[in-house]
């Protein structure tokens, strides 16, 4: 074609005008196909190439663009991905987009983070790549150190068409002692065992890639993971749904003191007192018990969960009520008043916390557990501490010791292995659904592990390092015996978390 961009320009003008609307006739109009050195704001398989069908391959490492990043396209991200989540970071709209621009029985090869196997926010991916895409090849890389641009990287091979009731696929979990210069070898090596179906040939149904996470490990471990989620009854639902996530304040400068503070507001107006409540960060969580930081939150509601003095008031009314009605501490958010008004999270008024249903769950006995850990760190929790959002708690009715007991165990521990987002070093990351749908075992009668975990509390209470191994391991045992576990089984599971143990207490 002539290389005239002048004479194609009123051409596109036309077809835009009458087609596709003015703003994408002044893009096409723009783009001069010919220049090596231009980049195009907008992507059109049959305006720049001819192609009505769809590519044979999609080949990318996707850009990694955290959610806060992209705050201003989410509203057009909604409506143009099934798999949007407002958590999600940009790279997850490039899987999509890449399977629609392949033709049916394209391949698409992505590198890309492996977040999305377990996240939250990779759920409807999840699904879409499973429903939609037949998957040949997932390699997981883990925190080995591969790439310096990529954190957790990963591979994906798949063919666009869904898949057949017994597809199966190379499943690698690459070992990080490995050498990536003899990644070509490894992946040879581990499909040839897959061929031969070797015992521990890395193979897995492409049936087990659900939507709550996808886990790369062999058929033997996902058969032990089935077996524990057919014994026991989730987390979740056995709790009746009291699983919740501490409290964002979206501005924790503000709103959490410590007991110099604390004790200086209430000396300016003894009114603050009602307020201050104690507070513990996720870092304050030790496993079985937890350590007070002699730290405090300004516990305001949100009026959207609470009727103060001042709630429903306009705007002005309702600060003049505030300061009236809580003097000091209204003295101190007026140091912090341009930061408390611009924080996301924030309740009907900017002095208050962000809306909450569960402010009366704090005001039981809980079990509690940080967001980051390298091995089941709950721990019992009297009533009235309020926790921040890098924490998790549950809060049951009955049985408490028991689920706290289970929830320290060995199954605990590889089930978290087997099924939270990994970290660094072994460390790994709770997700809440995945918390929630951690299986605990049935019981008709729990005193013997509440007798034990009785033991450790009291322990612990005396000295916080006493050693009470003696105790889990006995715990261990029992809880085993609650799954109706093999021997063969419990080795697995022991082999599985001995790393993780060997690595301490978070």
């Amino acid at each position: 074609r002539e290389r005239d961009t002048p004479r194609r320009a009123p051409l596109a003008d036309a077809l835009g005008r009458t087609v596709l609307g003015d703003a994408t006739a002044r893009r096409l109009a723009a783009w001069n196909p010919y220049d090596q050195n231009q980049r195009a704001d907008f992507f059109d398989p049959e305006w720049m190439f001819g192609l009505t069908d769809g590519f044979d391959v999609v080949i990318a490492n996707p850009p990694y663009v955290r959610q806060e990043q992209i705050k201003e396209r989410k509203p057009e991200l909604a409506q143009q991905y099934d798999s949007y989540t407002g958590t999600a970071d940009l790279y997850v709209y490039f899987y999509e987009r890449a399977v629609q621009l392949l033709r049916e029985g394209g391949v698409l090869a992505f590198i890309s983070s492996n977040k999305y196997f377990r996240a939250s926010y990779g759920q409807k991916l999840r699904r879409f790549l499973a429903d939609n895409m037949t998957i040949a090849q997932l390699i997981d890389f883990g925190d080995a150190p591969v790439f310096t641009a990529i954190a957790y990287p990963s591979i994906i091979v798949a063919r666009k068409g869904k898949p057949d009731e017994d597809q199966e696929l190379l499943a690698l979990n690459w070992n990080p002692s490995a050498r990536v210069g003899e990644f070509a070898q490894i992946v040879t090596a581990a499909r040839q065992s897959a061929v031969e179906r070797a015992p521990a040939a890395p193979i897995i149904r492409q049936k087990a890639l659900t939507a709550d996470g996808w886990r790369l490990e062999g058929q033997a471990t996902q058969r032990l993971l089935e077996k524990l989620r057919r014994a026991g009854m989730p987390l979740g639902e056995y709790v009746k749904g009291r699983v919740y996530r501490g409290i964002t304040s979206g501005f924790n400068e503000a709103f959490v003191v410590d007991r110099d503070t604390r004790d200086r507001l209430i000396a300016e107006h003894p009114s603050s007192e009602e307020l201050l409540k104690p507070f513990l960060r996720g870092e304050n969580i030790k496993r079985w018990q937890a350590t007070f930081g002699e730290e405090y939150l300004i516990k305001i509601e949100s009026s959207a969960n609470i009727l103060h003095l001042w709630s429903n008031l306009p705007e002005m009314d309702a600060e003049m009520v505030f300061a009236r009605s809580y003097p000091a501490i209204y003295s101190r958010f007026q140091e912090m008043r341009t930061s408390l008004i611009k924080r996301d999270d924030q309740g009907k008024y900017f002095w208050e916390l962000r809306s909450c249903t569960y402010w009366q769950e704090f005001e039981q006995d809980k079990i509690i557990s940080t967001k980051i850990s390298i091995r089941p760190t709950f721990a019992f929790n009297r009533s009235g501490y309020i926790l921040g959002n890098t924490s998790y708690f549950v809060a049951p009715k009955s049985n408490l010791f028991f689920v706290l007991g289970t929830l320290n165990s060995n199954i605990s521990h590889f089930y978290a292995k087997s099924v939270f987002v990994g970290k660094q070093n072994g460390w790994y990351e709770v997700q809440p659904t995945a918390l929630e749908a951690l299986p605990i075992p049935p019981t008709s009668s729990p005193s013997a592990i509440d007798r034990l975990v009785e033991q450790i509390l009291a322990a612990k209470a005396a000295d916080a390092r006493a050693n009470v191994s003696a105790q889990e391991r006995e715990i261990d045992e029992r809880v085993y015996a609650l799954y109706g576990l093999r021997p063969d089984e419990i080795r697995t599971i022991e082999e599985s978390v001995q790393d993780g143990r060997a690595g301490g207490t978070a």
